[in-house]
């Protein structure tokens, strides 16, 4: 294989994968896009894969400290790759570790995660593929009592899972004291729904509702996708 293909180039940032069982995909893009922060000091990328998210909250924040953990040694490659060869590598720490195990030392502003979150799916053949796809020791129970150990008083927890699990998700992170502040409908075209990007908070506030459609009934990419990406694709998309 051609090793240019395994490079993702975004504007400000590249993304090496030839390491990586999962390759950057709609979902940490839109993810990215989608996450708020502005004021936040330290985040914390759970699941970091080759990194997308850290880095796309380093453009976003600049004055953001991020940690990001990441179970696979040969993902933690692609990882610290894309961070040392970013400009805001002084701000970016690779974590080689298990979330439900590594002792933290601190808490965090911002937490952010496109996990494992395959429960129900077809175990794959691929080992590597199957762990960073499928929830299994890392489940949502977990992921929610982690994340409120380690998310500040007044701190945001920013998640994106299945469309058809909202319920299941939304019940669980309750039981563990995070509030839904922000819901985010994504809609792969009109009226299709694929994906939840939510907002959590651990106090109960007003919730604000939206829909989010990537591509039009032709298959275009929408305004709004085009809009809230534009800082992060290297080629100008249009409709």
């Amino acid at each position: 294989m051609n090793p240019k293909s395994q490079i993702f180039q975004f504007k400000h940032f590249s993304i090496s994968q030839s390491n990586s069982a999962l390759k950057v995909g709609t979902d940490a893009m839109v993810l990215g896009a989608l996450i708020e922060t502005s004021t936040e000091k330290s985040a914390l990328d759970i699941g970091a894969g080759t990194g997308v998210l850290a880095l796309m909250l380093a453009q976003k924040n600049a004055t953001l400290t991020i940690d990001a953990i990441e179970i696979d040694s040969a993902t933690c490659l692609d990882a610290n790759l894309n961070f040392m060869n970013s400009k805001w590598k002084d701000r970016l720490t690779l974590i080689e570790g298990d979330f439900l195990t590594y002792a933290f030392t601190n808490k965090y502003d911002l937490i952010v995660s496109n996990p494992p979150f395959y429960v129900d799916g077809l175990v794959s053949e691929n080992d590597r593929t199957n762990q960073a796809k499928h929830a299994n020791d890392l489940n949502f129970e977990t992921l929610f009592y982690r994340v409120n150990q380690l998310l500040s008083s007044e701190g945001t927890f920013w998640l994106i899972y299945p469309f058809e699990t909202h319920a299941f998700v939304e019940s669980i992170a309750r039981k563990n004291e995070l509030f839904p502040s922000q819901l985010i409908e994504i809609q792969g075209k009109p009226n299709r729904p694929t994906r939840m990007v939510v907002c959590f908070n651990k106090i109960a506030l007003p919730i604000k509702c939206e829909i989010f459609v990537i591509r039009d009934e032709e298959g275009n990419y929408s305004p709004n996708y085009i809009e809230s990406t534009r800082e992060f694709h290297s080629k100008k998309i249009v409709r």
